[in-house]
């Protein structure tokens, strides 16, 4: 079974590529797609591992953000609820629609009414079937519902309906589709610098950050979709007199649900400064992950964990939610921590109220920069940023009739219904909670899943060599954290981010990349280090976990 991605070496390259997309989240893998599907020769480099920032650390909802419209950001609503409804045809393993509770506690701002008449905007936007709809319920109907929520001050609720995903999973299949379709892709690639022709920008100097290879990107647009990093980014062309970006932290922290009974995704207002927050069960029913703290950050975007105080608010969270559960640090599993790459806004706007929309600007020289956006609307985003490309390619080149975009009728890989039946009967023989998994998370790819080893869990995990085998030698899996983290999302999701699997991670990754002895050593350390922050932990030598 050959791989489809697979990270490109320099002999590869073409002489110009029509496209260089800088940035491997979801916004890159995004435009990548369209570019590729529209017959451009594509190359997408990432400094680090594919969707590393922002795009893994997200609230993991395909959602119309209700919450937008108490901002009047009706365009955005419109256009992220109808993106939802794409997202659910193209990528229907990714994009689960689940219930949600918008809760009413006396004292909201918002009552009943106002409540019922923006979830009517919120449907009528997406144009979905009826039968989704939202309906208002009462009181005794959400406790009912919900036995275990604060009964104090409540009035009733709205319920109705978004979809939930693996971000993570939802940038690699739509790299994968990518690459299906002709794109080069490398993350551990570094750009350091851009190259020049006839005082146009025209590709970049890369580095690769595992094996040290350095080479020349040549191509006749370049465009900037780094998300935190788009700024350092851009003072590779010139100094950035001013920051494109005011970043703010997102921090969620996740409980297993016999600590915190919670089935159905809730949203209400914090007690400690009335902003709208979202404990949110996972679909397999194991965990609530509860977020988002929306706070301005001015470190370095290479390094952002939740500290104490985000996790205290976020308990405090959990507390007036459901009190009863009593739930404190000692029940956390994790914690992540990404940020939001938002426009900085006028002065005096607060984080919460800075719009969440996209800008696409071109540079003196010729630098696409895309700056902002969601999740939901990156596919919207990707195209633009091509249609935007098209223009350059045509005026500044002569290249006519690019096709249109496809990218909202294609699925991405592992979305297609054939291949779903298809895996669905492979894996017929599989453990039903195995292939549901592995259905869930792959899609139509899941067979080629199974197929790539063994399907025995790994003792003390859920994993299975299959998976990990599957991540390595045909996701470009490169490092134990690009497997645990992104790949499989076991950094998220068990106390110790499956460290029994660790070695066996190790095991594979030298079979396939042949690292020195050194190199295990120093991955296995950065990613429990990494796993122990984002536990309010750190790691220290031989003598293991210390706190903070």
């Amino acid at each position: 079974m050959d791989p489809v991605m697979k990270r490109f070496a320099p002999a590869e390259l073409p002489a110009e590529a029509d496209v260089l997309i800088i940035g491997g989240g979801i916004t890159g893998a995004s435009a990548a797609r369209d570019a590729a599907l529209r017959g451009l020769s594509t190359v997408l480099v990432e400094r680090d591992d594919f969707a590393s920032g922002t795009s893994s650390r997200s609230s993991k909802l395909i959602h119309g953000g209700l919450r937008y419209l108490q901002t009047y950001q009706f365009r955005m609503v419109h256009e992220s609820v109808r993106e939802r409804e794409v997202m659910m045809r193209i990528a229907p393993h990714l994009a689960d629609l689940q219930p949600f509770l918008y809760l009413l506690y006396q004292g909201y701002p918002e009552g009943k009414a106002l409540l019922n008449l923006g979830l009517t905007f919120y449907d009528a936007f997406s144009r979905a079937p009826l039968s989704r709809w939202h309906r208002m319920l009462g009181r005794d109907a959400v406790l009912r519902r919900e036995p275990h929520l604060n009964p104090d001050g409540l009035t009733g609720a709205g319920l109705y309906h978004d979809a939930m995903t693996d971000d993570a999973r939802l940038v690699l299949d739509v790299l994968e589709s990518a690459s299906r379709a002709g794109a080069l892709l490398a993350n551990h690639t570094e750009a350091v610098g851009l190259v020049h022709a006839r005082g146009r920008v025209a590709g970049a100097e890369v580095v690769d950050r595992i094996g040290g290879a350095q080479t020349v990107v040549r191509a006749r647009t370049v465009v900037n979709a780094a998300g935190p990093w788009a700024d350092r980014v851009l003072g590779l062309e010139a100094p950035v007199p001013h920051p494109t970006l005011r970043p703010t932290k997102g921090v969620h922290i996740v409980l297993r649900t016999e600590d915190f009974p919670l089935h159905t995704a809730v949203f209400l207002r914090s007690p400690a400064d009335n902003r709208v927050v979202w404990p949110t069960p996972t679909v397999d029913g194991r965990h609530v992950y509860i977020g988002t703290t929306d706070t301005s950050f001015d470190g370095s975007p290479d390094d952002v964990v939740a500290d104490d105080q985000d996790i205290a608010y976020l308990l405090e969270v959990a507390d007036h939610t459901l009190p009863d559960a009593k739930v404190g640090a000692e029940h956390l599993v994790g914690t992540w921590a990404g940020l939001r790459p938002i426009i900085a806004p006028p002065p005096g706007t607060s984080n919460s109220d800075a719009p969440r929309e996209h800008t696409i600007t071109e540079g003196a020289n010729g630098l696409i920069t895309v700056a902002g956006g969601k999740l939901t609307t990156a596919r919207i985003m990707g195209r633009q940023i091509i249609e935007h490309v098209v223009g350059s390619l045509a005026r500044d080149h002569g290249v006519r009739s690019v096709p249109s975009s496809t990218t909202d009728r294609i699925p991405i890989s592992g979305g297609d219904p054939a291949d779903l039946f298809r895996a669905e009967r492979a894996l017929a023989p599989v453990p039903t909670e195995q292939r549901d998994r592995w259905l869930h998370r792959y899609g139509g790819n899941a067979d080629r899943v199974a197929a790539a080893g063994k399907h025995d869990p790994i003792r003390g995990t859920d994993l299975t060599d299959a998976e990990i085998r599957y991540a390595v030698e045909h996701e470009m899996a490169m490092t134990v954290s690009d497997v645990l983290t992104r790949r499989t999302g076991s950094f998220y999701w068990s106390f110790d981010g499956d460290d029994a699997a660790v070695e066996h991670v190790s095991d594979v990754l030298e079979e396939q990349h042949h690292y020195a002895a050194g190199d295990r050593a120093a991955q296995q350390a950065d990613y429990r280090d990494w796993t122990a922050r984002n536990r309010g932990r750190r790691t220290s030598g031989r003598d293991g976990p210390t706190p903070l």
